[in-house]
Parts: C-alpha cells; structure tokens; sequence
C-alpha cells in the first residue's frame, strides 16, 4: 500500500474560513418549552390517558388554570437542572394512581422526574350524593381539585453535591 500525499489541486475554491453561514449545532438555539406549549402538552397526555384507562366513560373536570400552575411549576422546578426543562420526564398521578408519563423531549437524556399529584375534590356537591346515586350515572364525573402538590426527583448527582 502506498500513500500519496495531498496536494494543494484538491483545495480549488475552499476558503479555510466558516464555509457554512449558519450556526454551528453548539450554536444552535435549543428549543425550550414555554408555559403554554407544556400545560397543552399536559392536556393532550391526560386525554389520552383518560382514554386508554377505566376512566374512559366518566367525566373528569379540571379546573381552568391548574394545568397552567403546574406547568409553571414545572419549569421553574427544572431550571436548575443540566439539561433544564427538556430533561424533565413528567409523571402524573391521580389519588395515588399513576395517570400518566411522558418526556418533555424524548431526544434529550432524562435527568429529573417531576412527579405532579392531583387529588379528587372533596368539597363539591357530588360528594354529598349517596354512592348507589353516583353508580347509576354512566360513569359517573370526577372532579379533581384546584390544589396539587408536585415534586422533583433528581436522576443524577453532581460532582459537587
């Protein structure tokens, strides 16, 4: 085998500067979640786990703004987090039920958990019913409460901690 050297005929019309005008992928900027991006998000997995579970013919009622108030919570728990917000993978329980989980960005390493409880409220008028008056509904409605409780899990430890 013999090896050629290269000669300055393959550098025609190369410019040693950039060739590409763009950014580079370090960059690049990384797209984020906004507020309103993450709580749709959390919309669309709550239906989807309503409808894939036993939930399926009841009603669940959530108030307007809750999933909104988690959602930024959310980003506000994973801010300090390596891979900030897109590391976040969020697990949604209802009464102590796991509803749903899903990744914020399914291509970045999950580096936290956000663990968001919602509870049934108590405090409305179909508490008051008598069990066999809710059974003849078709599935009855589940109200969950404006209150929630959420938390971080940290998947990994840094050399300073």
């Amino acid at each position: 085998m013999e090896i050629l050297p290269v000669t300055s005929q393959f550098n025609v019309g190369f410019n040693s500067e950039k060739a590409w005008n763009g950014p580079t992928w370090r960059e690049a900027p990384v797209p984020v979640p906004t507020e309103t991006a993450l709580a749709q998000r959390l919309e669309r997995e709550l239906r989807a786990a309503k409808g894939a579970s036993e939930l399926a013919t009841a009603e669940v009622l959530v108030p307007a703004e809750l999933l909104a108030r988690a959602s930024r919570q959310t980003l506000a728990l994973a801010e300090g987090e390596p891979c900030g917000s897109r590391g976040a993978a969020v697990i949604v329980d209802v009464a102590g039920r796991r509803l749903a989980a899903f990744k914020i960005d399914p291509n970045t390493l999950t580096t936290h958990e956000i663990h968001l409880h919602l509870e049934h409220d108590a405090t409305n008028w179909t508490s008051l019913l008598p069990q066999f008056l809710k059974n003849l509904t078709r599935g009855g409605t589940i109200i969950i409460s404006p209150q929630f409780t959420i938390e971080k899990k940290k998947l990994f430890r840094s050399q300073a901690e």
